[in-house]
Formats: C-alpha cells, structure tokens, sequence
C-alpha cells in the first residue's frame, strides 16, 4: 500500500510541476500584453495560499483568446486538476489515517480514557 501512495504523491508532483511551467508561461504572456499589475500581482500573491495561482488560472482563461494560449490552458487545468485528485487520493490513503489514531490513542492516555 505504500508504493500506491509513493506511485500518487509522484504522480500528483509531477503534474504540480506541469502547472507551474504553464503558470510561467501565463505570467509571461501577462507582461507581454501589458498586464503588468495582473502579473505582478499572480506572482507576489502565489505564496499566499495559492491565490496568484488561482488569479493567473481564472486571467488565463479569460484572456486564452486574445492571447492565443487556449492550448496552454487547456494543459493547465488538466494538470492542476490531476494533481489535486491524486495529492488528495495519496493523502486520504496514508497521510492521514496513521498519524491522527496515534495522535487520539495519545490524547487517551493522557486523560485515562477507558473504552
């Protein structure tokens, strides 16, 4: 069961990588068509929970016309919507369930909880 969490945590990076080249490639678009502030803002609001990456997606989108990166965005969301399902999958496989029943058996003991 680990290697299948090992197996969508790598699928799930190497998608988030996907979406971070096109999330360059739309920023540079974005500063290529004037859009100085937008592009600026994308990246300075990127650490931020994600925002300038959210803003640059929802930007690229309404602008995939008129900059001719319809392709770009086409990948984009594909790969943000890969990673999120196979970091979530991977996660709810292992991440979660083996550190929160030692955590409660911990708290248990602690409070001298007896079933």
């Amino acid at each position: 069961m680990n290697t299948v969490i090992l197996l969508l945590h790598g699928i799930s990076g190497i998608f988030g990588l996907v979406g971070l080249v096109c999330f360059v490639l739309v920023v540079v678009k974005m500063f290529q068509n004037n859009q100085t502030g937008l592009g600026i803002a994308s990246i300075v609001l990127l650490p931020c929970c994600g925002i300038g990456y959210l803003l640059a997606l929802v930007m690229g989108w309404v602008k995939s016309g008129e900059w001719n990166i319809g392709n770009v965005m086409l990948i984009w969301t594909g790969a943000f919507l890969v990673s999120f399902v196979t970091g979530g999958i991977a996660g709810a496989m292992g991440g979660l369930g083996t550190h929160s029943s030692t955590t409660f058996q911990t708290v248990g003991q602690s409070v001298q909880f007896r079933p």
